[in-house]
């Protein structure tokens, strides 16, 4: 019975192996700086208005509508990742881990999601193997987790981009309409999380369509339907929020443009950033699995579209990004379960060929490469999160924050404040880092009807300013 079911066990034990290490890493009792606290405030202030995401709900002083750290109407991202936590907060309250539900319950769906992939480009081991890695991968730990920057959102744009990949190869093997539409509805939940590089699906879609011999004809059906599904899903908050915001709105669509003529936000890096990030990200050896693959692709004369499918997941958007100035490593994120399939397909091939070799030097070089590719990730898990052993711990301020919830209402200006961010979260004020204000704006304040005090951290002492 258990050897009938082994890969389901297999698969559930490595689903929670990889639950526990998010779990873990998400017990952290502060927000992280880049950029989990704006999305846990904006999140908090849809409570009361969720078609109205903003990081300052009531702006007291003057702001520049362009910054997106310290704006009011806040449509920096798009709103999916923010709707489902702030439905998080609904449920368990306003807290730290609260803020990392989603992500965590996401982010372990994609393990499951990636075997279902795998197994479905090759065969059952493959997939066990990608889920293995997509499980304990640093990167995908830490951005479930919310310790580095673009966190919940790259987490949410993985699950979807995978769901809509496996809907579209569903599509393609069984030829049943009702895959084309669901493939278009999570095209569409991606575009809401990270915009438009979740259309990185429709040429994955069309390669897929062509493997199985779909005629032309059918593959313009079949894509036109998924696209219309995707427009659908998408449009109403791109016009609501042109209705509505239309200043912040054309900013922000500019802004996404200025990606790729100006570094924004110090975020450069050479041509080939994203290149050396695979190997920081996955493993040194990631290339050659890569370079194999390609090597087979090449040898088939590009005519197996299935495998093509899996390239151009991977290179696209490397080659995309890599053209922008503004570069991070969240951006190419959701090509990692890409990455783990041609890994885990480099593996198994590896192992078909032991048993032929019998010169040492061969023999010796390929076990060492199947130790490697195992072993580097696992070491890649322990350096960047130990596990989830080792958590942040709880500032002094912060707690000191936390304590001034009972002070502090909606009715309350706040300045001189280390993380307005922060205190705004914990709070229901309004905080500025402004350590000195102007007499007139002390007037102006206090006439809206504002108490108005200046935080000193240091002593831990909140002074009302009259």
């Amino acid at each position: 019975m258990i050897i009938k079911h082994k890969y389901l066990i297999l698969i559930l034990i490595i689903s929670i192996i990889g639950f526990f290490l998010r779990f873990n890493l998400s017990k952290d009792p502060v927000l992280h700086n880049w950029d989990e606290r704006f999305h846990a405030l904006v999140a908090k202030n849809l409570i009361s208005n969720p078609l109205k995401p903003t990081l300052y709900k009531s702006p007291i002083l003057p702001y520049d509508y362009k910054k997106w750290y310290s704006n009011n109407i806040w449509l920096h991202k798009q709103p999916l990742p923010l709707w489902f936590i702030m439905f998080s907060y609904k449920c368990f309250g306003i807290t730290e881990f609260s803020t990392r539900i989603p992500s965590l319950i996401f982010s372990t769906c994609a393990i499951v999601i990636t075997y279902l992939i795998g197994m479905l480009f090759f065969n059952k081991k493959v997939g066990l193997l990608s889920a293995f890695f997509m499980a304990i991968n640093g990167l995908v730990v830490e951005l479930a987790s919310g310790r580095i920057a673009t966190d919940h959102y790259d987490s949410l744009f993985i699950v979807f981009v995978e769901i809509a990949v496996l809907f579209s190869f569903l599509n393609a093997s069984r030829q049943q309409l009702i895959y084309a539409i669901l493939s278009g509805a999570f095209i569409g939940f991606a575009i809401l999380t990270k915009w438009l590089p979740a259309l990185i699906v429709i040429p994955i879609h069309v390669l897929l369509l062509l493997h199985y011999k779909s005629s032309l004809k059918n593959i313009a059906f079949q894509i036109v339907s998924s696209l219309l599904v995707v427009l659908a899903i998408i449009l109403p908050w791109q016009l609501f929020i042109l209705n509505h915001y239309p200043i912040e709105a054309n900013w922000e669509y500019k802004y996404n443009l200025l990606h790729f003529t100006t570094v924004l936000d110090e975020q450069g890096g050479g041509r080939f950033y994203y290149i050396e990030k695979l190997r920081i990200n996955y493993s040194e050896i990631i290339y050659i699995p890569l370079g194999f693959f390609i090597y087979k692709i090449f040898k088939n004369k590009f005519k197996d579209y299935k495998l093509l499918s899996l390239l151009i997941w991977v290179f696209i958007p490397v080659i995309f990004f890599s053209l922008a100035k503004t570069k991070m490593q969240g951006y190419i994120a959701f090509i990692c379960p890409a990455l783990f399939i041609i890994t885990s397909e480099f593996f198994f091939f590896l192992t078909s060929k032991i048993k032929s070799l019998k010169n040492t030097f061969n023999l010796f070089f390929c076990w060492l490469l199947l130790f490697a590719i195992i072993l580097l990730p696992i070491r890649y898990c322990y350096e960047r999160t130990h596990f989830g052993f080792k958590t942040n711990s709880e500032t002094e301020n912060i707690k000191f924050y936390k304590k001034l919830d009972e002070k502090l209402d909606s009715r309350c200006v706040v300045i001189n404040v280390k993380n307005p961010i922060e205190l705004m979260f914990y709070t229901n004020c309004t905080a500025y880092s402004n350590n000195e204000i102007s007499n007139n704006e002390i007037y102006r304040i206090t006439k809206l009807g504002y108490s108005l005090f200046r935080l000193d951290e240091e002593n831990s002492r909140l002074q009302k300013i009259n």
